[in-house]
């Protein structure tokens, strides 16, 4: 990926930290790492727009995560509890083994992607980096939570494309209300319904405690 700024530098190593922090907290009922780190992503990607868009919309990118993520917070958050960080086990170990791959995956098939795709390198690997792990979070988790944010970075790295490819602000409107939408979905869904399988409110309570 030649031609690397600084800020596309600092962009797209947020956004790979803050995909890894989700993809190996995902089995953790204390959310507020992964959501911090949900929150990283959209800083490397408004990062790695700086020299294509205005502030505003940059603002408006940042203020689609930042309300997502406070609307999947919503019920979900004891902030006055430790933070608790994840143990080191085999499956922690085996889920750095699975990012590492599929970040030699996504570095793999972005300059084929790009032969057909008129975006910049930097942006493009951000992309495929967002949906892959977004992916990934979202088939190997039960959390309500964590497939959800696996979605919403799905959706985000289809939106970073999408941005450079129509440049149209009722567009960029329409792909920031989805996200939000689906944010309230998930809300939804975890306020009406724990988990599958798991009595997430117990374990909830045990970890404050």
């Amino acid at each position: 990926m030649p031609d690397i700024q600084i800020s596309s530098l600092v962009g797209i190593g947020l956004i790979t930290f803050g995909a890894v922090v989700v993809f190996l907290q995902m089995d953790q009922y204390d959310y507020r790492i992964s959501l911090l780190a949900f929150l990283a992503k959209y800083v490397g990607v408004v990062l790695l727009l700086f020299r294509l868009f205005s502030v505003q919309i940059l603002l408006s990118v940042f203020l689609t995560g930042l309300m997502s993520a406070a609307i999947l917070a919503t019920d979900q958050i004891e902030i006055r509890s430790p933070i608790r960080l994840q143990k080191i086990s085999a499956p922690f170990f085996l889920r750095v083994l699975l990012s590492v791959v599929l970040s030699i995956l996504v570095l793999s098939i972005e300059p084929k992607v790009a032969l057909w795709l008129p975006v910049p390198d930097s942006i493009l690997y951000g992309a495929l980096y967002l949906a892959i792990m977004g992916l990934a979070e979202f088939s190997l988790s039960n959390h309500i939570m964590i497939r959800f944010l696996g979605l919403l970075s799905i959706f985000l790295g289809f939106q970073m494309i999408y941005m450079l490819l129509e440049e149209s602000v009722l567009v960029f409107a329409f792909l920031s209300g989805i996200s939000l939408l689906t944010a309230l979905l998930g809300a939804f869904l975890m306020s009406s319904a724990p988990d599958t399988g798991t009595d997430e409110g117990a374990l909830l309570e045990e970890v404050n405690q």
